[in-house]
């Protein structure tokens, strides 16, 4: 080879692996995979090779498979065998909606039986050449033309007619009503009534050998496409080079199908290289790579359906894509970065801060950024660098290279828009300014006098720096003389817990639980607000994320953390959107990251999602109900029993169909959307029915309604014959027996009107009387049924609050009766005041009345008579003014008055009032209520004992709590409380000076060192010498220093008050938790030291009632005080195995709690002064003696108690017992 063709030869080669390189990086970095659905042959029951795909007019896809026809109806599949059950290789529905089928030596349509069904049914039949396989269907004007390898087969409607081609035929064609035919020998050339014409070739196009399809580009443009030979173009029936950056991509890797899309961008298909998406131009516009369950998978076909899903033909069975997607997605990203907790791009780089580290996109796969595997949480940019908070502090990563800036647990990040050299960090006790140039060091500096954790930060417009904590509400970073300091921010926000920020051009908006406010800065206070322009109030929301984009549109995440809405904005309102974001509705967001130029991303528990609005997507598509199967269950087919199958028509990627159905002339309503897609009837009366069925996709898009109308037929002896000769039988039948009857009865009718006539007197003396009785009677049963239903809601009420009122909604049964009161002894003011009340006045008009008991006498027992026992009666009442609230009731003009008399003294008034008449209250009413007396009596001092008892035990518990406090406070002193609060903020003074004058010193001692000839030896010596002294003396008041911080800030928790909302816990659930997080947390302050943890929990559950916060610091104190002494022990022991060991059981009511280590153990003559405060085995610089004292303090209010066991240099075990709650 001459060096010139050699020179040819490399440049060739090169630009082949530059385009294939350039494809394979193409469609951007992150454009991740479009939804698709893979159905396996276990699930549609058949061959796994498929061929051919189409869909008829309704919707129903149909496959060419080995078994035949699948047919599915988007819920069922079901086989259509041809005739001699051979391969289906060829499907084409033609304009007036009939399926045919091209099969191995046969070829047919699929036609309804009486039933309805579909079946195979021949056409081959009608020749009698024998051919191959059936390479094509396709429709022409003068018929359906069935393409072999040797003949060429027509079918006009009625007959078949039948061509022999000459040189086999590979692949055949249908372009602008033309028959294109692809021969090897003779390339592509024109059929025509059995006539053959070739197609020209310009002279730069090569020899073709093989044609996979011919997709249309214009109305008088094709793209022809090759297997291994590239893309060409067909225009004036000639065949042209066509221009594409792809072609030697599609010669490297193998085309071996190709489409249309719904958006008429052009779909290709490769052996090797995934799904490649063109437009018109043959320009790339995504590559699709990297799908489960389709790598390696050969495309046999490709189909659009009228929904825009592409279906593909595989060798190992079907694949269902959504493409042009508004959403993507990222393979198993979920599976390999744990939950995605932040999202941000920064130097076109898409990164992702989660459970299991630090993530990047790269070519739409998720990689691990390498040396930070550890929990990431959030993410920020600043000075060209991307910085990560994770649990082991805060990471600088600029470019390929990371730099670790904190040690502690950072949770949060937010970077100054006001200052860009300024980044806030949150972390688990407080909130810190990192200060970065380009370049340069960054320098971390805490801010003090904070201590909780911060897990999100905001700055608004203002400056203004918003901290966001878990359980301690929202605080705000204020600018004072002295630096910064940390303002607690409240006013107006409903609860403590979990408030989030989300500054916005509408303000700073805060959302949580209660609902959305915003911050009103004149006032410093925050108000409900609704953001969304709706009728609801702000407090109508719960939103778990709320985010607004450059365009002022509102992007939100409800409070379970599921179901995305986007606030569109449009003019001086919003349009509220949710039908993209359907199919996530299930899925977890923690994040939603606002990208560029249209695209938001979804960060979670299932990995990540990108949503791209740029791309259009019709969701609201029509589609049709079916009816697919009607059984009659009845052996005689009278339709009196009646199942119905039906399905839809409808394929979104993420299922979710359910179906509304509705029988006329039997249900009243449409029944409730449910998935079940079968209903049966039984016993249906005869008559006229219609079977009305509708469906609703993932996207709540009704479909079109199937009906079926049928007729239930009545049994033989229901016909109208029948019944006339029943009905005529019956009346000769009656006729007969009504003559015999009247000739008995005239016989019998003197002698009975003799009879009557003497018996009439009796009788009507006897019915006035009954009737008395029978009235008595009736009037006696309703009082006693009344008389029960009140004494039974007064049993069973025993609060004594609501007793009251329950008496007097139950007294409503007197008939006379409009309205009453309820007034009660109270001792501590030795007056009776108004319980319960039904009057013109609502009860707080009259809850500060007191009447003494002459008042209350001479008010309601004055001038009455007493009717029974402690029961008065009194009409036209007058009451005396007390110059009170009570003068505003209406004054009764008949009165009935029960006294509730204990002992001999009275403990309330009942009053029953009539406000309308004098006399009002009959002999009836009078007697109910006699009746009720001993009952409201006995109910009285029932629950009045109840109250006493509940009293006195809440006062028991109170004393006793109480005591414990005052026994506590005792023995720390309340002196030493406010010794605490005035000693910390000088001693952070101390620490901040001294660490200030060490790097002085330094920086002294540097200087020194650059002018050192100005001094002489010995007198630099000397400094030397003192600057090292004044070192040490720094060093032992930072340690010193240090050492009573912890023991105060200890101190400090001590005397805090403590949480009494006890929580029903699974005991070994949360130990196992919280020893995981404690070890976790200790491996900052030992590096390079593990320790074995080993859990023997009980078997079954174990029910604690606990204050979680409290009993989780017992547990990390224990767990604590056993890694420092694991550690200790083995500086001292060669081959040390350190071993933590945490054990429950339960024991009858109880569940003993060990933990146990195997460290160097604690003396004998030191276990009894563990508990005391202050004492300590550690150094002074390492531990306070507050956290064992501490810790048996929070045990003893759980209603347990600690032990502790040791042998010195072998083990320590701390035994807890608590109470379990019952099964």
């Amino acid at each position: 080879m001459s060096r010139f063709g050699s020179c040819l030869c490399w440049i060739a080669l090169f630009m082949l692996v530059n385009a294939v390189m350039a494809v394979g990086q193409s469609g951007g970095a992150d454009e991740g995979v479009p939804p698709t659905r893979i159905y396996l042959p276990d699930q549609y029951n058949a061959n796994g090779q498929n061929f051919a795909i189409t869909q008829d007019q309704r919707g129903v896809i149909y496959v060419g498979n080995f078994a035949g026809v699948l047919e599915y109806d988007g819920l069922n599949w079901r086989t259509i065998p041809t005739t001699n059950i051979t391969k289906v290789s060829a499907l084409l529905r033609a304009k007036n909606g009939t399926i045919y089928v091209g099969a191995n030596g046969e070829f047919g349509v699929l036609k309804a039986d009486s039933t309805g069904t579909l079946g195979f049914v021949s056409l081959s039949q009608r020749v009698k050449s024998r051919f191959a396989e059936v390479l094509s269907v396709l429709e022409m004007p003068d018929g359906i033309y069935f393409i072999t390898q040797n003949r060429v087969f027509r079918w006009n409607g009625k007959t078949v007619n039948e061509w022999a081609v000459e040189q086999a035929v590979l692949s055949a064609f249908e372009v602008n009503q033309s028959l294109y035919l692809f021969r090897k020998q003779s390339g592509l050339s024109v059929f025509r009534n059995g006539s053959i014409t070739p197609v020209s070739q310009s002279g730069n196009v090569p020899l073709l050998f093989d044609l996979l399809d011919i997709l249309p580009l214009s109305n008088d443009k094709s793209l022809i496409i090759t297997s291994n030979q590239g893309l060409f173009q067909l225009s004036n029936n000639t065949i042209d080079v066509f221009s594409s950056p792809v072609n030697a991509f599609l010669s490297a890797h193998q085309a071996t199908s190709g489409v249309v899309l719904s958006d008429r961008s052009l779909a290709i298909s490769t052996l090797r290289g995934g799904i490649l998406i063109l437009d018109l131009n043959g320009q790339l516009k995504q590559a699709i790579r990297g799908i489960e369950g389709l790598t390696d998978q050969l495309v046999n076909a490709m189909f659009t359906d009228r929904e825009g899903n592409v279906w593909l033909a595989l060798n190992n069975g079907l694949a269902q894509m959504e493409v042009p997607s508004q959403l993507t997605l990222f393979g198993t990203s979920s599976r390999l970065t744990g939950e995605i907790m932040d999202i941000r791009r920064v130097g076109g780089t898409v990164y992702l801060a989660a459970v299991n580290g630090l993530f990047q996109l790269t070519n739409s796969v998720v990689r691990p950024v390498p040396g930070l595997n550890m929990s990431c949480f959030s993410l920020a940019e600043a000075a060209g660098s991307l910085f990560v908070a994770t649990s082991k502090g805060v990471y600088q990563l600029t470019g390929n290279q990371k730099q670790v800036l904190t040690q502690s647990y950072a949770l949060s990040l937010s970077a100054s828009a006001k200052d860009p050299s300024r980044l806030y960090v949150g972390t688990e006790n407080g909130v810190g300014m990192l200060t970065v140039f380009r370049g340069k060091p960054a320098s971390y500096r805490p801010i003090p006098g904070f201590s909780e954790r911060v897990v999100g930060i905001h700055e608004d417009q203002t400056g203004t720096v918003w901290l966001e904590t878990l359980t301690a509400g929202l605080h705000r970073l204020v600018a004072t003389a002295n630096g910064v300091q940390v303002v607690e921010s409240q006013q107006g926000l409903s609860t403590l817990f979990y408030n989030r920020v989300a500054v916005t051009t509408q303000g700073v908006l805060v959302f949580n639980e209660k609902g959305i406010f915003r911050y009103n800065a004149q006032q410093n206070r925050f108000a409900a607000y609704n953001p969304f322009g709706t009728d609801k109030p702000g407090t109508a929301y719960w939103k778990n994320n709320l985010m607004e984009d450059r365009s002022g549109n509102i992007w939100t995440v409800e409070g379970d953390k599921k179901r995305v809405t986007l606030y569109q904005k449009q003019g001086n309102g919003f349009k509220e959107f949710t039908t993209p974001f359907l199919p996530i509705s299930t899925s977890p967001v923690n994040v939603i990251y606002l990208d560029q130029q249209g695209l938001v991303w979804f960060g979670g528990r299932d990995g990540v999602i990108r949503y791209n609005a740029g791309i259009a997507r019709k969701y609201a598509l029509p589609y049709q109900a079916l009816i697919r199967k009607v059984q009659t269950l009845d052996e005689k087919n009278r339709f009196s029993d009646v199942s119905f199958e039906y399905s839809a028509a409808s394929f979104p990627i993420a299922k979710g169909l359910n179906f509304q159905y509705r029988l006329e002339n039997y249900d009243k309503a449409w029944s409730d959307w449910t998935p079940e897609s079968k209903k049966e009837y039984t016993n249906l009366p005869p008559g006229n029915y219609v079977f009305r069925v509708r469906a609703r996709n993932i996207y709540e898009t009704p479909s079109r309604e199937a009906t079926y109308s049928f007729r239930v037929f009545p049994p033989w002896y229901g016909r109208w014959w029948v019944i006339t000769l029943f009905v005529l039988a019956a009346g000769l039948l009656i006729y007969l027996l009504v003559r015999w009857r009247l000739k008995v009865l005239m016989r019998e009718k003197q002698a009975l009107e003799t009879l009557i006539q003497e018996r009439t007197e009796e009788v009507v003396s006897q019915k006035s009387e009954l009737e008395k009785q029978s009235e008595e009677l009736a009037i006696k049963n309703d009082q006693l049924e009344k008389i029960d239903l009140i004494v039974q809601s007064i049993n069973a009420e025993i609060d004594f609050a609501n007793l009251f009122q329950t008496i007097l909604t139950k007294f409503s049964v007197i008939r006379n009766m409009t309205s009453a009161s309820f007034l009660v002894y109270d001792k501590p003011t030795n007056s009776y005041h108004f319980k319960a009340l039904r009057s013109n006045l609502e009860l707080a008009h009259v809850a500060s009345v007191g009447l003494t008991r002459e008042q209350a006498e001479n008010r309601y027992l004055s001038q009455t008579v007493e009717i029974f026992e402690d029961i008065y009666l009194k009409n036209d009442v007058y009451y005396e003014p007390l110059n009170s609230p009570i003068d505003d009731l209406d004054t009764p003009k008949s009165l009935i008055t029960i006294v509730i008399e204990n002992k001999g003294h009275i403990e309330g008034f009942i009053t029953l009032e009539n406000t309308t008449r004098s006399g009002a209250f009959d002999q009836r009413d009078i007697n109910m209520i006699g009746n009720l007396r001993e009952h409201l009596i006995a109910a009285f001092i029932k629950t009045r004992l109840l109250e006493n008892l509940e009293n006195t035990l809440h006062d028991l518990r109170n004393t006793q709590h109480e005591l414990i406090r005052q026994e506590r406070l005792a023995s720390v002193g309340q002196l030493t409380k406010g010794i605490v609060d005035r000693i910390l903020n000088p001693l952070n003074y101390v620490s901040n000076f001294s660490q200030l004058s060490e790097e002085i010193i330094h920086e002294f001692t540097d200087r020194l060192k650059k002018e050192q000839d100005v001094l002489s030896a010995d007198v630099r010596d000397d400094i030397m010498d003192d600057l090292d002294v004044l070192k040490m003396n720094l060093a032992k008041i930072q340690e010193h220093s240090a050492s009573t911080t912890r023991i105060l800030k200890d101190m400090q928790v001590l005397l805090r008050e403590k949480s009494r909302d006890f929580q029903d816990t699974d005991l070994n659930q949360f130990v196992e938790t919280k020893a995981r997080i404690a070890l976790h947390e200790m491996k900052g302050d030992y590096p390079d030291f593990a320790i074995n943890l080993v859990l023997n929990l009980d078997k079954k559950p174990v029910r604690t009632s606990l204050l979680p916060n409290e009993f989780g610091q017992v547990v990390q104190n224990i767990v604590s005080n056993s890694y420092y002494t694991l550690f200790e022990k083995s500086k001292l022991t060669k081959d040390f195995m350190p071993e933590v060991r945490i054990v429950t059981s339960r024991v009858d009511d109880q569940v003993i709690l060990r933990i146990r280590d195997n460290g160097k153990g604690i003396p004998q003559r030191e276990i009894a002064n563990l508990f005391n405060p202050f004492f300590t085995t550690k150094p002074t610089s390492k531990g306070t003696g507050l956290g064992l004292f501490m810790t048996k303090d929070i045990v003893q209010l759980h209603r347990g108690k600690i032990e502790i066991s040791s042998k010195e240099g072998e083990y320590t075990e701390i035994q807890m017992t608590l109470p379990v709650l019952g099964d």
